[in-house]
Formats: C-alpha cells, sequence, structure tokens
C-alpha cells in the first residue's frame, strides 16, 4: 500500500524508533519473534538496552503488542525501544522524564489521548503538584514537547477513537467539539485512520504465511478512506485545539480547508482559529497482530506506530543526505505536502462524526476534502515519492 520496502535496504546506522506505554501496559517479546515469522519480515527484537520501563513479558495486553509489533515491523532495520512509563503518573511524567533522559529513540508513537479539557480527570494528583487545571496541564506538557522538539526528536501520537467529538463525550449531549491531547499539541505529529474499500488482494507469491494458511485475505490496494463506525466501529479523531492557535506551518492548509469544507459543525462549537489536526493517516482497521494467535485490530493505535516507523525510515534517508535526523516533523510535512503533493495519498472520502459509540442527530463533526483536513491531515505515505523528496532536499 505505501512502498515500504521488505529489507530497508541501505539503512543509516543509528537510526531508532520507538513506542510510549501507560498504564502498566506489557508486551511479550516471543509474540512480535511469532508475528514476524507469520508476515515474512525478519524482525528486530528490543533489547534490554532499549526498554525502559518494567515490562512484564508474563502478562502482555493488546495495546503494547500492536504498538510495538506495527513500530517494529515497518522498519525492521531500525533499532526498536519499548518505554513504558511506570507508576500512576500521565504524560507530564512522561515528557519531564524524556526530557531528562539522553539516550532516547529518535522517533517515538504514543497510542494515548484524551481530552484538552479533561487532562486532570486521569490523574488528580499530577495536576494538583503542578498546581494547575486541564489547560494549565496542557499548557505545561506542550512546553515540555516543545523542548522534546528543540532536541531535534519526533513524537507522533493518536488522534483518537471516538471522532471529532471525543471519547468524553460519546452520546454527543455537550455544546462542543473536545479535542485530544496530546494529538491537539504543536509539537507532536497526529496521525489519523483510515481503512480500505474495494480491496485488492494481488501480493506476489510467495504469500506471507498469515495469508497462505491462516484464512485472511491480505490486501495489496484499493480505495483508502477515513475510516467509519459501519466498518470499523470507531470514527477517526481530529479537530481543532482550544488551547493552542493555528500554527504557522499549517495556516495555509486550515485556510483552504475552510474553503472548501461542506457541512461544517454549527458555530461554537470547534475554534476556528485552533491548532488543526491530525497532520497525517495511516490504516486503522483489519490490521493484524499476534497475541495468543493472529488476530484483527484497530485504532488510531494502529496509524500512529505505522507512521512512526515510517519516518525512521525517512531519517535514515536524511542522515545519508545531510547527516541528521529530520527531527520535529510538522513544518517539514507541511513543507513536504506544498513540494511533493504525490507524497501523500490524499484521503477525500470520509468524516469523523460518529463516536465509538455510533451516530445520533446530535454528533457533528469534520468531513475529509482534497489537501488536508482535519479527519485524515494530508493523507497516507507513499514512500517511494518521499524518499525522492528527501534525496533531492
Amino acid at each position: 500500500m505505501y512502498g515500504i520496502p521488505l529489507e530497508t535496504a541501505g539503512a543509516a546506522p543509528g537510526t531508532s524508533v520507538g513506542v510510549i506505554e501507560f498504564q502498566g501496559q506489557n508486551y511479550a517479546p516471543s509474540d512480535s519473534v511469532t508475528f514476524a515469522q507469520n508476515v515474512g519480515i525478519n524482525e528486530i527484537p528490543v533489547t534490554a538496552a532499549d526498554t525502559v520501563g518494567p515490562n512484564d513479558p508474563t502478562n502482555p495486553q493488546i495495546e503494547a503488542t500492536l504498538d510495538i509489533q506495527m513500530v517494529a515491523s515497518v522498519n525492521p532495520a531500525a533499532t526498536a525501544w519499548f518505554w513504558l512509563e511506570d507508576g500512576q503518573g500521565w504524560l507530564y511524567q512522561y515528557v519531564f522524564h524524556y526530557f531528562q533522559t539522553k539516550a532516547v529513540p529518535q522517533v517515538a508513537s504514543i497510542s494515548y489521548g484524551w481530552s484538552e479539557s479533561d487532562q486532570c480527570d486521569i490523574d488528580p494528583n499530577e495536576c494538583q503538584s503542578l498546581g494547575v487545571d486541564s489547560q494549565g496541564y496542557v499548557n505545561r506538557c506542550t512546553a515540555e514537547f516543545q523542548k522534546i522538539a528543540l532536541r531535534g526528536l519526533s513524537l507522533l501520537a493518536s488522534s483518537g477513537d471516538s471522532g471529532a467529538n471525543g471519547r468524553t463525550d460519546p452520546d454527543c449531549t455537550d455544546p462542543n467539539l473536545r479535542p485530544a491531547f496530546p494529538a491537539s499539541s504543536p509539537f507532536i505529529t497526529a496521525v489519523g485512520a483510515t481503512q480500505v474499500n474495494n480491496p485488492n488482494t494481488n501480493l506476489p507469491n510467495p504469500l506471507p504465511p498469515v495469508c497462505n494458511n491462516q484464512g485472511y485475505a491480505c490486501i495489496s490496494g484499493g480505495q483508502e478512506v477515513a475510516v467509519s463506525y459501519d466498518v470499523a466501529s470507531f470514527a477517526s479523531g481530529g479537530g481543532f485545539s482550544n488551547y493552542a492557535p493555528t500554527q504557522s506551518w499549517q495556516q495555509d492548509a486550515v485556510n483552504n480547508y475552510f474553503k472548501v469544507a461542506q457541512n461544517l459543525p454549527p458555530a461554537g462549537y470547534y475554534n476556528t482559529t485552533g491548532r488543526g489536526y491530525p497532520d497525517v493517516a495511516a490504516l486503522g482497521n483489519a490490521v493484524l497482530i499476534y497475541q495468543g494467535g493472529i488476530q484483527p485490530v484497530g485504532g488510531t493505535s494502529c496509524s500512529s506506530p505505522i507512521w512512526a516507523g515510517v519516518v525512521s525510515i525517512m531519517n535514515a534517508a536524511s542522515i545519508k543526505k545531510s547527516g541528521k535526523p529530520l527531527g520535529f516533523l510538522n513544518p517539514f510535512l507541511y513543507k513536504m505536502a506544498a513540494a511533493c503533493p504525490a507524497c501523500y495519498t490524499d484521503i477525500t472520502i470520509g468524516d469523523n462524526i460518529c463516536t465509538e459509540d455510533g451516530c445520533s442527530a446530535t454528533c457533528y463533526g469534520f468531513t475529509c476534502s482534497e489537501g488536508w483536513d482535519p479527519v485524515t491531515g494530508w493523507g497516507s505515505p507513499n514512500l517511494p515519492a518521499i524518499l525522492s523528496y528527501i534525496a533531492s532536499m
């Protein structure tokens, strides 16, 4: 679908990519080995030196398993990291820890998020210790994200799985949309989710074992659209931050969206001058992982680590070209969209009106359009075109 090679030939030494976990999420390295065998790749395992936190391989969970299998399998040539933030803390504990740690992955994916205005509900003690409310908490974390960006590191995050209304308003009873954080942070690259309609299954032989004898029709292409509740049982998060303003690097894209957008939510439901998200998108429906057997999973939790793996391949090309990784991604991604439209597959069908609970008449959201939109961003990656663009910079 995205032109990702099975073997990332010529990968620059020292490239790395990782996942950030919370809530005691663990994974089993043996599951990753079996997953790699089933999908026909050579996966480099996460070593003890590249593990932060108390991972318990005897008690794996779906989220951590999904994250590490996606991020490591997209680019097996990169060093894979697993970072479990221990304790009851939330984002501030993580970003402070991450910034203070010398050795961290160049690219990291966060498959977690919550409403901007309800951040203190996750860990009230963290807000109390900082002496802030939810808006203050978002601002403090954003300042730390900015410091991480200044270190030349790339952070990506899932845009959410409950549409523009958000997980804290599943029945759409609030008179406003609830943007998700950290996806809404200007210093995070937010990733939405897609699905494939009318899929093709023209993979070359020999087929990976999972496609050959496990009963799954592995896709080779098709019409990529925004995930829908009817198919995927969730809608991709996206919208506009209530706390962070529209950024200079995305102003033209946001302005263009408002010129062409159809069926916008009612005035007052969202901040027309806020930071728009997501920035990009990738597959987030019926993605296969291995935990106790091969099983399909979904969510922007799939999309973000997939894009993180793609970025690690982009970093390899950047290091080869300039000696440096790409670092803070967002200005680069928007500049690339203007200079190389073919670097993305523009997703023009779908919306994020529904939530994980379905759709009601009181639910509002945004629709996809040509160019950037607050459902799928610029779209999914066309890696060969992206690598050509980086080489020509």
